[in-house]
């Protein structure tokens, strides 16, 4: 096997299937790149010469189609991994939530690569994992139970009257005026999530008494639980709060 060969013909893929474009002469052009997007399509990008600087972006592309897919960058966690991810390039985001880079002649070709890697990476985090997706969402929940001071032990094991073990997201202590209360986060109330969770507590419940309250609080900033879902929760006596009333949580949960 020659390495050489190897690379030699990387190159010469990459040669062959970037299409340069000029938008103005001696000033800008676009360049479709070999490189694909989730959807498929080849990654783009814009050059823009001002004398010897030189400016590469992805004119707000990239950020712009997470949005139109329903994945906002509008959390905490989420602002932070996209920062690494840039920093990480040596990216910047700029109005528009554009990704770009400054270059100039000597390192142009570097620079371009690291823009491309970095909208690369950045375009995965549409492709977050579950858990992880879920595991951000209950670090929310989190952080607004704290900053309301609502106290609380966080994933609880708990056994149910089947045997099995089951972890709870959220357990606030029984009060003077309100009994235990458990909590179950889910990031999007699909049918297999909501009957998960209803499974859980029911088999809890069974064990520990009718008294301890059972909650499922859901995420819907993206897509709104479905009338059959929350009428299943309703009906095995487990209580749904949707993130977008999230204020429900002072009332159930702080101190009284």
């Amino acid at each position: 096997m020659d390495c050489q060969t190897i690379i030699s013909s990387y190159l010469q893929w990459i040669k062959d299937n970037t299409v340069v474009k000029t938008l103005e002469e001696g000033k800008a052009c676009s360049i479709s790149t070999p490189f694909l997007d989730r959807h498929n399509d080849h990654l783009d990008i814009y050059l823009f010469k001002d004398n010897n600087q030189i400016k590469l972006t992805d004119n707000g592309d990239t950020i712009n189609d997470l949005r139109m897919s329903g994945f906002e960058i509008n959390t905490d966690k989420h602002k932070i991994i996209l920062e690494t991810t840039l920093n990480g390039f040596g990216v910047q985001m700029g109005r528009d939530d554009e990704l770009f880079v400054d270059a100039n002649l000597k390192n142009i070709g570097q620079k371009k690569h690291y823009l491309l890697q970095a909208i690369l990476a950045v375009n995965d985090m549409f492709n977050l994992s579950q858990s992880m997706v879920s595991s951000l969402f209950k670090e929310d929940v989190e952080a607004y139970f704290r900053a309301n001071d609502i106290l609380f032990n966080k994933d609880v094991k708990l056994t149910g009257k089947s045997g099995y073990d089951y972890n709870i997201d959220f357990l606030i202590p029984a009060s003077k005026s309100q009994p235990e209360r458990l909590i179950k986060t889910i990031n999007q109330a699909a049918k297999d999530t909501v009957l998960s969770a209803i499974m859980a507590l029911h088999d809890i419940e069974q064990m520990r008494g009718s008294n301890t309250g059972r909650f499922v609080i859901y995420n819907d900033t993206d897509k709104a639980a479905s009338a059959e879902s929350l009428v299943a929760l309703n009906n095995y006596g487990v209580q749904p709060i949707a993130w977008s009333e999230k204020q429900l949580c002072l009332e159930k949960f702080a101190l009284n």
